[in-house]
């Protein structure tokens, strides 16, 4: 997840429009349901948001060792 484009459709908590690009630089797990992820917007700011308010629009960039 870290690296991908992300476009917020739902934002709700952070005062950014829904259409903004951003790119995920981190995650953080808080128990086994609640997962916040830092968005880097365009004005520089890394912003903690819920995985509802935006999509991930880069495919995934995750390598599976099959061995």
């Amino acid at each position: 997840m870290v690296g991908e484009l992300v476009v917020l459709t739902d934002s709700e908590t952070t005062g950014y429009e829904n259409g903004t690009y951003g790119i995920i630089t981190k995650f953080e797990n808080y128990g086994p349901l609640y997962t916040i992820y830092w968005i880097m917007m365009p004005d520089g700011a890394e912003v903690p948001m819920w995985d509802t308010e935006f999509e991930v629009v880069s495919g995934s960039r995750r390598h599976y060792n099959s061995s």
